[in-house]
């Protein structure tokens, strides 16, 4: 797959399919996440207008329907210090500690060795110990383009005069910029639903915690997805999931191997304060808590230190908390994986490092055409290329309901 490579990667296919999804135009479908996409060729059509299909010939009054788009995810966002030009990020693994032969023989005696008071021998002072360095490297960049044709005149009997003419041109750069900030978060939000497959498939009890299952453990109740609803059950389970979240970010600032995964022979221990840790979840829960429980089970503080953004779905607007991807990642032998599609339910949270993921803009272009003499028209082309990175070997932690 080029994109793990030093080739230019056309993914326009993939972000297409993600941008439907999440905007209602399609339902949940697999998608190769181990990809990224190119925004697919939108142009404005005509109907009436002989340009553009919205626009009626003569306009009394016209209500320019746009808006600014915010991009979701937005702590995702790199800058190109971090993660620009073809990166390599150095880690070193802990080594084991020496005896201290200040206090062994040859110095003491040791009826055991010949000679037995080590007279005339000495400490070599020179062994090797080399440090046990990981060197992990990110390839590849994904690519997409997009245009959209502005006419010199043709517009022109559309509107009432330049001023209608200027706000319409604006709505066209306002929906430019929002298509391109919606292109942002569904890379993104592939990017996510990538970590989400990926640790899925990997399976290690350490980082993928099945809520529910380890409630019912604790409690001995038999709770399932939808009695954990039951007034009766609902406050009680929203508290200790809660401290079961603040625990694991806890457990994130210590200097362990837990929640990430260990190249074979490099055992890389690594830490993540609060302000380096950031905790997606589902906002749909998060809103049943708010509602029904805020009052004696939520506290801010919990959560406080972490940057916290909720979900309202993952990848699929009308199948919120599904996940189905074929994810790429890293094994233990630091080998690339692409492996089989992934069907991940009850997602409802991810807990990472900052350097786990990211997504950084390496550039973007947007350019004008000369006129079309003949046409009397000009086209105002995007280009952009980004590097995506999930890096696996940073501690992750994928919370189920379930």
């Amino acid at each position: 797959m080029s994109v793990n490579t030093l080739n230019f990667e056309q993914v326009s296919t993939v972000l297409t399919s993600i941008v439907q999804q999440a905007t209602n135009q399609a339902v949940l479908t697999p998608t190769d996440t181990g990809s990224f996409v190119s925004v697919a060729q939108v142009a404005l059509r005509a109907d009436r207008d002989s340009v553009m299909n919205a626009i009626s010939n003569i306009l009394a009054r016209t209500i320019f329907s746009i808006r600014p788009y915010e991009a979701k995810f937005g702590g995702l966002a790199m800058d190109t210090f971090r993660w620009g030009g073809m990166m390599r990020k150095l880690s070193i693994a802990d080594s084991d500690w020496d005896d201290d032969e200040a206090y062994d023989y040859p110095i003491f005696y040791d009826a055991g060795q010949t000679p037995p008071d080590g007279e005339g021998l000495s400490i070599d002072r020179w062994k090797i110990k080399k440090p046990n360095i990981l060197q992990t490297n990110f390839y590849g960049q994904s690519v997409y383009a997009d245009h959209m044709t502005i006419t010199e005149d043709q517009l022109e009997t559309a509107f009432t005069g330049p001023e209608q003419l200027g706000s319409f041109l604006s709505l066209l750069m306002t929906n430019l910029s929002n298509r391109l900030e919606l292109s942002n978060e569904s890379l993104r939000r592939g990017l996510v639903c990538n970590a989400i497959g990926a640790l899925y498939e990997e399976n290690d009890s350490d980082r993928v915690i099945h809520l529910l299952t380890e409630y019912n453990s604790l409690t001995g109740l038999s709770l399932t997805g939808q009695t954990v609803y039951d007034p009766a059950n609902f406050p009680a389970f929203c508290k200790w999931v809660y401290s079961r979240v603040a625990e694991i970010t806890d457990l994130f600032t210590a200097n362990s191997t837990m929640f990430q995964t260990s190249i074979t022979g490099k055992p890389i221990l690594r830490h993540t304060p609060y302000e380096y840790q950031k905790v997606y979840l589902y906002a749909p829960f998060q809103r049943q808590m708010e509602a029904r429980v805020l009052a004696d089970a939520y506290h801010d503080n919990y959560l406080r230190y972490a940057d916290v953004e909720t979900v309202p779905y993952w990848q699929s607007i009308d199948t919120r908390d599904r996940v189905k991807v074929t994810p790429s990642y890293v094994d233990n032998t630091g080998t690339l994986v692409t492996s089989t599609a992934q069907d991940v339910e009850n997602v409802f949270g991810l807990i990472f490092d900052r350097d786990a993921m990211g997504m950084t803009i390496l550039d973007r272009r947007v350019l004008s055409t000369p006129l079309n003499e003949s046409g009397l028209y000009r086209n105002i082309w995007v280009h952009g290329k980004q590097r995506i990175v999930f890096d696996n070997t940073e501690k992750v932690a994928l919370l189920l309901l379930d």
